[in-house]
């Protein structure tokens, strides 16, 4: 007796748009990494993608709002990371060397690298330039908002907790673009384990004066 084998359901109209959409801004951040904004071109993009020129300008009006949907899958990959449940339950040591890792992790992709290219090389394009400011707005409000959250626990004040926030950020993207110049990892790896334990003391420790 034959086994009848169903075949899978054939994708919506919709999906396959979805699909294409995601490829093109998949292929546009591999680009962005690899060759830069200002050497980048649509072409390239498609050919990464597995599609024509045509699909680009069906599916994005213009190449600016392909740049634009990149900016937005940028932003919420950078801003996905962190597991604030998982998080919240470890021990505060293990806690700060699992979020300066995972930040790390998420600064030393090449989804960073292309973020960097994008806002560089459109920072005197006024709307994409604004496009860029706005999102990163956004997601430094939402991080903030985790973060707190993340560290309720502290015993430091919530602008001291924020302020290491800050450190941190500001730490790592230099790191970051000093391992895309130099690839000197071991160096920048000692760098990331000495901020860990600076902080480690920081965190765990009342203010001064409080008791």
């Amino acid at each position: 007796m034959s086994t009848a084998i169903s075949k899978p359901p054939r994708r919506t109209q919709e999906e396959r748009r979805a699909e294409t959409q995601a490829r093109l801004i998949d292929a546009t951040i591999l680009m962005l990494h690899q060759k830069g904004a200002a050497k980048m071109t649509t072409e390239e993009v498609a050919r990464a993608a597995g599609v024509t020129r045509g699909a680009i300008q069906y599916h994005f009006a213009t190449p600016a709002d392909l740049l634009k949907a990149t900016i937005n899958e940028i932003s919420r990959r950078l801003g996905s990371h962190l597991d604030v449940d998982a998080l919240r339950i470890m021990p505060l040591p293990r806690r700060i060397d699992e979020i300066v890792d995972q930040y790390w992790q998420g600064f030393g992709s090449d989804t960073y690298t292309a973020f960097i290219e994008m806002a560089i090389g459109n920072r005197l394009d006024a709307e994409l330039g604004g496009d860029i400011k706005d999102t990163l707005v956004e997601l430094e409000r939402e991080r903030a908002s985790m973060w707190l959250e993340i560290f309720a626990d502290c015993p430091r004040r919530r602008e001291d907790i924020l302020a290491w926030r800050s450190t941190l950020l500001t730490t790592l993207r230099g790191l970051s673009l000093s391992r895309m110049l130099s690839k000197k990892d071991a160096t920048v790896e000692r760098q990331i384990r000495q901020f860990k334990e600076m902080f480690k003391l920081y965190l765990t420790q009342l203010p001064e004066g409080e008791t």
